[in-house]
């Protein structure tokens, strides 16, 4: 399948830019990353639009015939309360994840483990293919690689040493930063630092912590970092940097990110670059990145001599009734795992699925109760329609079409950056055509149906035809019996019982046939995969 190239906005640009398989890093591979969480609290139905964004953009990408290798990362070390994209002018530099170790009295694994697990669970149930292995890595498993960084920026004259870390020299980078403030004063990072007449707008690379930090290392850990500080010592013989290799440290927040980028995806730290092309094709994150953690990604790789990603693409945020999310104000909700959350409101959470792709990536979607009911309304239709032609035309159709050609029409529209709700209007309109045709007995097209089947196995899987598995397929023989045999008791307890297992019949064709449809994916009592 030949590789079709499709378009997104870029952030920083502030124009629609198009990835054109033919001049990436690899020709035909997108090499992508998304900002993943930071593990000391839960991700809400906020956080999962951007990794819903990133996981739709592969799977884009795939349908038009890409490679795709997506890297996100785990941030469990250096998230500073004082460094971060909510921060302004603040200086509390104590890691966030520490510090909810520190809270429960738990170690900082049990921590990492336990929301790690949970954004998983999260994941998984909203049908996001994040990646796995490697391509999901935490923070503390790329020490190294941040440590050569703050080194290295520190020995180009890049970066400068204080008392209590090592941080990024603003004045020093003019030359390389691509975002002057209009008034002179690039404060870009919205942090404040300590005892020192350095511009605010310097932020840290390493911070020296105590000895009775959870998380901290030292830079003679490692061959090349020893290796570095030697010649640091050299250059500088004075007792702030002979002191260096007995210090703890810990990373700051922004250089986690550029150090698995470069490892992952290029497989060096620093990366190996040729023609100056940059490491990555895209990075993608929410919008809260826009200011201050994305750009301070991009300085510290150009202060390093080399271009990080060649398009920045950003989703916008989630509100609730108008409101940002806030614990203050209640309106935190979770998709799976509390009281409080989407599918204990009654709702299946692909209904939030369904919402998302509603509503266009760089626009704001204002989450409501009574959104999100009208998007299960729609998901629910699409599922009895969806079932009541399976019940049709199963058997009939074979589903091995493999020409491009056939879905160029929807491809168009993913293609024109990212237009999810376009592409949801033509799936419902196929899906209108493909029923009424069915019920009036007219030709079906098989070419349609394939491509009803073709898009939600490998894009929207919103779970509208699901596999069924043998105890519901059981459950449904037993009804048929029961109704043939004038056994309406029967047949109505195998109706609630089906219901109990997140499923609901409906009876077709002067009830000789039935459909079936899956009324909650968040129900856990049954194994549901999609089929192919």
């Amino acid at each position: 399948m030949t590789a079709l190239p499709f378009s997104l906005f870029d952030s920083y640009q502030k124009k629609i830019i198009t990835l054109n398989p033919k001049s990436t890093v690899i020709p035909n591979i997108l090499k992508m990353y998304s900002c993943g969480p930071t593990v000391y609290n839960y991700q809400h139905i906020g956080n999962l639009r951007a990794a819903w964004l990133a996981d739709t953009v592969a799977s884009t990408a795939r349908l038009l015939g890409w490679k795709v290798e997506w890297v996100m990362n785990i941030t469990d070390v250096g998230h500073l309360v004082g460094d971060g994209d909510e921060a302004r002018n603040v200086t509390d530099t104590a890691d966030k994840i520490e510090q909810a170790a520190q809270k429960t009295r738990q170690s900082v694994a049990e921590i990492v483990n336990h929301y790690t697990e949970d954004y998983q669970v999260q994941t998984k149930t909203l049908a996001l293919e994040i990646p796995t292995g490697k391509h999901l890595s935490k923070a503390t498993e790329y020490i190294e690689s941040q440590m050569l960084l703050a080194l290295n920026l520190l020995a180009n004259g890049r970066a400068y040493l204080l008392e209590d870390g090592i941080y990024f020299d603003s004045t020093a980078n003019e030359d390389i930063n691509p975002f002057p403030s209009p008034t002179g004063n690039s404060n870009y990072t919205g942090r404040e630092i300590k005892n020192t007449t350095k511009n605010p707008a310097d932020f840290a690379l390493w911070k020296f912590v105590s000895e009775t930090s959870l998380q901290k290392w030292k830079f003679n850990q490692f061959d090349a970092t020893a290796s570095v500080m030697i010649q640091l010592q050299q250059a500088n013989p004075t007792p702030e940097y002979l002191g260096l290799p007995n210090k703890w440290g810990s990373p700051g927040w922004h250089s986690e990110c550029v150090a698995m980028i470069c490892k992952i995806l290029n497989g060096s730290f620093p990366p190996r670059t040729e023609n100056k092309r940059p490491v990555i094709d895209l990075h993608l994150g929410g919008e809260d990145h826009i200011d201050i953690h994305h750009k301070n990604e991009i300085l510290q790789s150009r202060a390093s001599g080399f271009e990080l990603s060649r398009y920045w693409v950003h989703n916008k945020f989630v509100t609730v009734d108008g409101q940002k999310m806030s614990k203050s104000k209640g309106n935190v909700y979770r998709l799976v795992g509390d009281k409080n959350s989407l599918l204990e409101h009654g709702f299946d959470p692909l209904a939030y699925r369904l919402l998302l792709f509603e509503h266009h990536y760089t626009q704001t979607l204002d989450f409501t109760w009574d959104k999100l009911q009208q998007a299960q309304a729609r998901l629910y239709k699409l599922r009895k329609e969806s079932a009541q032609i399976r019940s049709y035309l199963e058997g009939l159709i074979s589903l091995n079409e493999k020409n491009q050609s056939l879905y160029q029409q929807e491809f168009v529209l993913l293609q024109d950056n990212l237009n999810t709700p376009k592409f949801l209007e033509r799936y419902g309109s196929l899906t209108t055509e493909i029923l009424t045709d069915a019920l009036n007995e007219n030709f079906v097209s098989e070419h349609n149906y394939l491509k009803l089947r073709y898009f939600e196995e490998r894009f929207l899987k919103l779970q509208l035809y699901p596999k069924i598995p043998k105890i519901i397929s059981s459950l449904l023989r037993e009804r048929l019996d029961a109704k043939r045999s004038k056994d309406y008791l029967k047949a109505d307890s195998i109706r609630d019982q089906l219901l109990e297992y997140g499923w609901q019949i409906d009876d077709y064709r002067g009830g000789k046939f039935q459909g079936v449809w899956l009324k909650n994916s968040g129900l856990t009592g049954l194994k549901t995969e999609i089929t192919n």
